[in-house]
């Protein structure tokens, strides 16, 4: 037996693979006997994950592909959020700039609407106001409190906006060369001279006052300016142009409003393509950044895979690094 052995040993090409292999075996068995230290796997697209000091993270692509950079080396301190490795993406790249350019066009269109918007009820809003100023303003007349052969001629554009009257009270006054004053009150409240040939001003709303006839005139008749006034004969079709004006522009403004989305309503037709480029592009930049591998935390490279190189294929849920955490 001892003649055999001797002999087997004599002959180093079948004793150095026998013993080899056995030497394996024994490694492997060592190894299964000392365990592993623990790993953490997170993927890119987890969000919320515990991290124990100290400890290894393991991290993969979650698709297969070739790699089209590696931006760290073994020892290296990282960042949460830096790109580490990056496939080659040139499709998803693309796309992630065509949702970004479809966003930002839906964004740009939206704002414009805005603006739009804006100038167009400033628009009709001044519409709205000449059409009440012409109403509050036309046929405009002094109405005696009793019977006279003069008149008063009220002229001018009422622009302060608010329906009411003046009560004018003529009294004697040496201030003038008529030898009469007034005194003007409701609307406003002031004091004039009585002219006959100029108007004089009635108060800061833009209308003036003159009285016609000098030989007729009697300081102890009071007159009164009504605005409107509802009796003339432009005051209907002034009051119909006025109430078109404000239902013109409701409806304008309500249809702007209804395209963008600001009324009380829930149909938006620009923010509901914001929205879908909005969805467009999440989509596409979260396939896009399946594509990478992101650090998750502050670390230090411990692992690198060999292969994982320029030009060179990987396959899903293979770790290619790991970090360790500080």
């Amino acid at each position: 037996m001892k003649k055999q052995f001797s002999k087997i040993l004599s002959k180093p090409k079948i004793i150095v693979p026998i013993f080899a292999i056995l030497g394996l075996i024994i490694i492997f068995i060592q190894f299964n006997k000392i365990g592993k230290a623990p790993i953490v796997n997170i993927t890119n697209n987890v969000t919320n994950t515990e991290v124990i000091s100290g400890k290894n993270i393991d991290l993969s692509f979650p698709k297969n592909g070739r790699i089209e950079s590696v931006s760290v080396k073994n020892g290296d301190t990282v960042h949460k959020g830096e790109i580490l490795a990056k496939l080659s993406a040139q499709d998803g790249e693309g796309l992630v700039n065509q949702a970004k350019g479809a966003l930002n066009l839906a964004e740009a269109q939206y704002a414009s609407l805005n603006s739009q918007y804006a100038s167009t009820k400033k628009q009709q809003d001044l519409i709205v106001e000449n059409a009440y100023q012409t109403l509050l303003s036309s046929g405009l007349e002094g109405t005696p409190d009793a019977q006279n052969k003069n008149a008063v001629i009220i002229s001018g554009t009422y622009t302060c906006g608010k329906e009411g009257s003046y009560l004018i009270n003529p009294y004697l006054s040496a201030d003038n060369d008529t030898n009469y004053s007034f005194n003007y009150s409701g609307l406003e409240t002031g004091t004039g001279s009585v002219k006959y040939d100029n108007p004089v001003s009635l108060g800061k709303c833009g209308l003036q006052i003159k009285f016609t006839n000098s030989t007729y005139f009697d300081p102890n008749i009071n007159w009164t300016v009504n605005i409107p006034n509802i009796k003339s004969p432009s005051y209907l079709p002034n009051f119909n142009a006025y109430k078109l004006a404000i239902e013109n522009r409701d409806k304008i403004l309500s249809d702007l409003s209804t395209t963008l989305g600001n009324d009380s309503g829930d149909t938006s037709v620009a923010k509901a393509q914001v929205e879908a480029a909005k969805g467009a592009y999440e989509a596409a930049k979260g396939a896009y950044e399946n594509n990478l591998i992101i650090s998750p935390i502050d670390g230090i490279i411990s692992f690198i895979d060999k292969n994982l190189v320029v030009g060179q294929s990987v396959t899903i849920n293979k770790t290619v690094i790991s970090i360790i955490t500080k």
